[in-house]
């Protein structure tokens, strides 16, 4: 892999002194080259989601992503480059941080995602513009209904909820980044970056507020097995209420804790749908409706 790398270099133009594989890149395959991030995406999933990522990146100009240097195709493979991000994952920093630079964090991270959310989403493509947003949740809703059904798990909150609630046909929208959690936040001396577009959306704003709020719910969800040790509930006590604070304009639309309510129920109950370890998937997805206030 470290060839591929070298010949995307060579037909970029690119100097470079040291070469190191990311640990981290669930979708696609990460580099670290000197003061450059190299992408590379082999199998059409993440190829499309990569396509994405570098049609945000050409078309996104903000202070506080990382710069686009090139992208292109090479035998098999597509690839992006962006410049590296100065400092460290905010999970990994977070444990360390006093509450007074954990709630500035807050603040720049809501100003963030406040500029992010306002750019135009003119160029993105179709296929990632959700328009009809209560037929979008709605739909969720009932193929998660339909899953649960088949378990024999009670779904008659679901089902009256479905029938007799307006609640997602106000909405505020915007490009949403769609996994606003601290594994995708850098820290550098107070100064906080964000990264990894490959969820982004055009959709009602407050939605960036459902990947935020399940990991203040469950704080370790989200952070790689290198930061798990350091992740401690407690820390987390106060960064929702923050989160409210800073962002004030995220919390505005009407019905926006039960709609928030409604996200993260249709997030977690897929996937405790699709886990492979069945009894375990079972059991929280009972959990998950039983737990359920709509």
């Amino acid at each position: 892999m470290e060839h591929l790398i070298k010949c995307i270099l060579e037909q970029e133009n690119l100097d470079y002194t040291q070469i190191v594989k990311s640990k981290n890149g669930f979708t696609n395959i990460v580099y670290f080259v000197d003061s450059m991030v190299i992408k590379i995406a082999l199998e059409e999933e993440g190829k499309k989601k990569l396509e994405k990522e570098i049609n945000i990146y050409k078309n996104i100009k903000l202070n506080n992503i990382p710069k686009y240097i090139a992208s292109g195709q090479l035998d098999n493979c597509i690839y992006l480059i962006i410049s590296k991000v100065n400092g460290r994952r905010l999970y990994s920093v977070w444990h360390s941080l006093n509450d007074f630079e954990k709630e500035k964090c807050l603040e720049k991270i809501s100003n963030v995602l406040k500029e992010f959310n306002n750019q135009n989403a003119n160029f993105l493509d179709k296929e990632y513009k959700i328009y009809d947003w209560e037929g979008f949740i709605i739909g969720k809703l009932k193929e998660n209904k339909q899953g649960l059904d088949k378990l024999g798990i009670e779904t008659e909150k679901i089902s009256y909820f479905i029938k007799n609630n307006d609640i997602f046909k106000e909405n505020s929208y915007g490009l949403v980044h769609n996994d606003a959690h601290f594994d995708n936040f850098i820290y550098d001396n107070g100064n906080i970056s964000m990264i990894d577009f490959d969820r982004v959306i055009y959709a009602p704003k407050d939605y960036e507020v459902m990947i935020f709020k399940t990991m203040c719910d469950n704080p370790s969800k989200f952070a790689s097995e290198e930061d798990e040790a350091n992740v401690y509930n407690e820390d987390f006590v106060h960064v929702y209420d923050w989160f409210k604070k800073y962002y004030k304009e995220l919390f505005m639309v009407p019905n926006v804790e039960q709609r928030i309510k409604i996200y993260q129920f249709n997030y977690l109950c897929e996937q405790a749908l699709k886990m492979e370890n069945r009894a375990i998937g079972n059991h929280w997805a009972k959990e998950l409706a039983n737990k359920l206030d709509v």
